[in-house]
């Protein structure tokens, strides 16, 4: 049988604290110090609870920023805890994109040219980083006393995929390798851990026999982030990164942090750096 509260508070005095208490019962005080010890008690227990609920709680969001999974805004809605994107676009499974067509020009021209990956390289305050709970890393060339520079996970994904389809091509084509095989089998690695992380439990759906026309999942809808929010909140943290002269370890890395905005406060600050002219604009340059 479920004992009730008083019950329990009861069961767990001590032995010495069960006489006492019939010690006073005998001599007509039991009321009075009883209803005291157990009021002084449940006054201390739920002090102790209410602590012990806040800490876990200020844990649980600890966690949250330290780890970076997802986290809930201020209406309930489910959102990526850094760019505070919601899972919320209804999106299809296919099985073949422009990215695998049979117009080989054209799949060779997505691949090497529409793949954002660059403008993946953010340059975030460090204050701003310090409140994510993201580790220190390297300063911003620009402005190296307030930013640093970060790579975002789903643009280095796509960086990744974009290396090994080169590196299919060279080998279909004969071509000598660009990329180096360590970097292809990190790639291959990263792509692996990313899917594990993920663990997405999306069951795709099985063709029936006979319909010869349809993949596993092909057209299912599933909700997904909006990338395109994903892009807005990499522009706006802008690190004017493009990487120009691939493998060329000679130039210097600088070259690679010049490509602001025209508009940019760091325009000034990268003419005097390089010794540019006064006219001159980063867009302007060859990108």
């Amino acid at each position: 049988m479920t004992k009730t509260l008083h019950e329990q508070d009861y069961s767990l005095l001590a032995d010495h604290e069960k006489d006492r208490v019939s010690s006073d019962s005998d001599s007509g005080s039991f009321v009075r110090t009883g209803y005291s010890n157990k009021r002084f008690s449940l006054r201390y227990l739920l002090i102790g609870i209410s602590l012990l609920g806040l800490s876990i709680v200020l844990n649980v969001v600890l966690a949250l920023k330290v780890f970076g999974v997802e986290v809930q805004d201020s209406t309930g809605t489910t959102t990526s805890i850094y760019a505070k994107l919601p899972q919320n676009i209804d999106d299809s499974i296919i099985w073949n994109t422009e990215f695998s067509g049979e117009n080989k020009t054209e799949v060779d021209r997505l691949w090497y040219d529409t793949i954002p990956w660059e403008s993946g390289i953010i340059a975030l305050r460090n204050s701003e980083a310090e409140s994510m709970g993201l580790p220190l890393s390297q300063p911003f060339p620009w402005d190296g006393k307030e930013k640093s520079t970060y790579i975002i996970n789903g643009h280095h994904i796509l960086h990744c995929v974009r290396n090994i389809y080169i590196s299919i091509q060279e080998y279909r084509n004969h071509q000598e390798q660009s990329i180096v095989y360590p970097h292809i089998l990190h790639c291959l690695d990263s792509i692996r851990l990313e899917t594990l992380c993920a663990a997405d439990d999306t069951p795709r759906y099985v063709p029936f026999n006979g319909e010869n026309e349809k993949k596993p999942g092909d057209g299912q809808i599933r909700k997904c982030r909006d990338w395109s929010k994903l892009e807005k909140w990499a522009q706006d943290h802008d690190a004017c990164y493009r990487y120009i002269e691939p493998g060329n370890d000679e130039i210097s890395n600088l070259e690679r942090f010049k490509f602001c905005a025209n508009d940019s406060p760091y325009v000034p600050i990268i003419r005097g750096y390089f010794g540019y002219e006064d006219t001159w604009l980063p867009r302007k340059e060859t990108i």
